[in-house]
């Protein structure tokens, strides 16, 4: 899209240079959203996908605006959210219900997929441009094949049309034998990198508890290189506890109470901690959840390095 023919004035329209750009947006994202708080350009940029030079003229500018402080000096310094702006509440409802949007079409999609006769389902990637489809990819009984593409069409019309959609069905059977993609969106069954996931293989309850604290101190330092995780986790705990979890309530609420009282490095202190109470909680981690496929697979290399 050409830039605007006719330029405004930022003092009336202020919004027009705030969210002017997608970095413009990215970065707002990060200060108010995956972070929440102050936030280095190094780690900004590399959160947003933006180059490094790029994120400081932007955040430069989002300080001009108002949107930003700068907290700190020298090395130090970093951007915060500048807490005083009227549009910081209107920013995270925002990017929140875009999360919202997301995590129900994963949901429905889950749904849609959730039946016996599927072995795996999952999204071979998510579009960048609004106009590129999905691409869901099925494995399924070969008993099945005759059918099931058509029962999933019927599904997947009813996505399709609430969330404005084209999703394309791409049916296999276990001789086809599809590889699974390393940045796929499992939607249904388990892929070979969720292997991690799987309690089946824990024999003994020494076992599983050396496994959770190896796990647990893997994410201890995924969270020293990326606090966005701990937002993550908690918008997690926050959509369980809205649809409820039952008798798996009392662990979660505590999860979400740590998660948002705990600073960084006390939640990383508590991760590997043996006292009985993180024993307990290691086993209803919410992190493993909230993982992308790169850091899960760091995950498992960091758990195989501990052993």
């Amino acid at each position: 899209m050409r830039p605007p023919r006719i330029k405004r004035s930022s003092l009336r329209y202020p919004l027009d240079n705030v969210l002017g750009t997608p970095a413009m947006v990215r970065l707002i994202r990060v200060l108010v959203y995956d972070v929440n708080g102050p936030v280095g350009i190094t780690e900004a940029a590399k959160m947003a996908g933006l180059s490094q030079p790029g994120t400081r003229k932007s955040m430069e500018v989002l300080e001009r605006l108002g949107v930003a402080s700068r907290v700190g000096t020298g090395r130090a310094q970093k951007f915060a959210p500048k807490e005083n702006n009227p549009y910081l509440t209107l920013f995270r409802e925002m990017f929140s219900l875009e999360q919202r949007q997301h995590e129900e079409l994963l949901q429905e999609l889950r749904n849609a997929v959730g039946i016996p006769e599927i072995k795996n389902a999952w999204l071979r990637d998510i579009p960048i441009e609004p106009s590129h489809n999905l691409e869901l990819i099925v494995v399924a009984d070969s008993k099945t094949i005759s059918w099931i593409g058509n029962e999933l069409r019927v599904r997947v019309a009813k996505i399709e049309k609430q969330f404005n959609l084209l999703i394309e069905v791409n049916v296999f059977t276990r001789a086809d034998n599809p590889k699974i993609p390393d940045d796929a969106v499992i939607l249904w069954g388990i892929s070979e990198g969720a292997e991690i996931n799987r309690p089946l293989s824990i024999k003994t309850h020494t076992e599983s508890e050396d496994r959770s604290l190896r796990m647990a101190r893997a994410i201890a330092e995924l969270i020293q290189s990326d606090r966005s995780l701990t937002q993550r986790a908690i918008y997690y705990t926050n959509r369980l506890l809205h649809e409820g979890q039952g008798m798996a309530n009392n662990d979660i609420s505590e999860w979400r109470q740590l998660l948002e009282t705990y600073s960084p490095e006390r939640l990383r202190e508590f991760l590997v901690s043996k006292s009985s109470r993180a024993e307990r909680l290691r086993r209803s981690s919410p992190f493993f959840s909230v993982l992308t496929a790169e850091e899960r697979d760091r995950m498992i290399k960091l758990m195989e390095d501990d052993q």
